[in-house]
């Protein structure tokens, strides 16, 4: 679906769309699942349009010591059964439809930032960087930097990278429906036993994912790490302080017709607290060491429609 008037084009490198990008009057077309609706419906009448599904330096993964790199051509089918990160793997799992997740890109996801974006709550948790290529060299750039600022529009986001998985990780969501609907709420929860420290990332009450910093800096003093385990108590005060934060939260999501965003915030709390209890409950047995970091799949996360129609936790 290509605006009247609009030129396609379908460069096979990132040198050469890169190099159509550089007086920054282009749109970009991976999936599709943003743009093409909007073309749809005459909501953007682009002068040109860069496919990049031809791309294929933007369709690797790969893997060092310490770091794994996902292309921004990759989809989230591409990610589902990853076992590099399990996390991650899990996320992509609960993204839209099998439609959504067979189109829709990593790099989708970082030009539409949604506030609510299910793999920005996750890359948010785990620190990772954004790779942005332009027409004056290479950039990387914290992700939650990108998401305050974006891209230039002559640049072109061509990877991200994120620590390698080093303890337990899950990925909470409330929706009106598992995976299919948007997501309400989230938390993205990653315990790293090496560096002794807890990252938590909540999405649904702010402008962008956001971190409850006080949170984390209480649970990463109440971990024992030699057992890498939280006392009940502890766990409840954590879903507590990420309520707290929820509502001190710059740039707050307004109430919709659905819910508040006191029970945005009431909410981000509870699968804070949930995650918590399930990632540091305690040493897994070594035949269950496979589960440990994987989040929450479409028949265990935590999403419930009530007979009136509003969400429950």
């Amino acid at each position: 679906m290509i605006a009247a008037g609009a030129r396609l084009y379908r460069p096979l490198t990132v040198a050469d769309a890169v190099e159509v990008l550089a007086d920054g009057d282009a749109e970009l077309l991976a999936g599709g699942t943003d743009l093409v609706p909007a073309l749809r419906t005459g909501r953007r009448r682009p002068r040109r349009i860069v496919a990049l599904r031809r791309v294929l330096e933007l369709r690797s993964r790969g893997a060092g010591a310490d770091t794994l790199i996902i292309g921004a051509g990759v989809t989230y089918h591409d990610l589902v059964g990853w076992s590099l990160s399990p996390g991650l793997a899990a996320t992509a799992r609960v993204v839209g439809s099998p439609q959504i997740r067979n189109a829709g890109t990593v790099g989708g996801a970082l030009g539409t930032a949604n506030p609510r974006g299910d793999l920005l709550t996750f890359l948010t948790a785990v620190d990772a960087e954004v790779v942005l290529r332009g027409v004056h060299g290479m950039r990387t750039v914290p992700v939650g930097s990108f998401l305050d600022a974006g891209a230039s529009p002559t640049e072109l986001v061509t990877a991200v990278r994120l620590p390698r998985p080093c303890g337990p990780q899950l990925y909470l969501k409330v929706g009106s429906r598992q995976a299919a609907s948007a997501t309400v709420v989230s938390c993205a929860l990653v315990v790293d036993r090496v560096r002794e420290r807890v990252n938590c990332a909540i999405s649904g009450v702010a402008g962008r994912p956001m971190r409850p910093l006080a949170a984390e800096e209480f649970v990463r003093d109440q971990v024992d790490w030699s057992t890498a385990t939280l006392s009940a108590d502890a766990v409840i005060r954590f879903g507590e302080l990420v309520t707290e934060a929820a509502g001190i939260a710059v740039d707050p999501l307004p109430d919709d017709l659905l819910v508040s965003a006191a029970y945005r915030g009431h909410a981000a709390g509870v699968l804070a607290a949930r995650a918590a209890g399930r990632c540091l409950s305690g040493p897994v047995r070594s035949r269950d060491a496979s589960t440990a970091s994987v989040t929450a799949t479409p028949s265990t996360a935590p999403v419930v429609s009530a007979p009136d129609g509003r969400l429950r936790v």
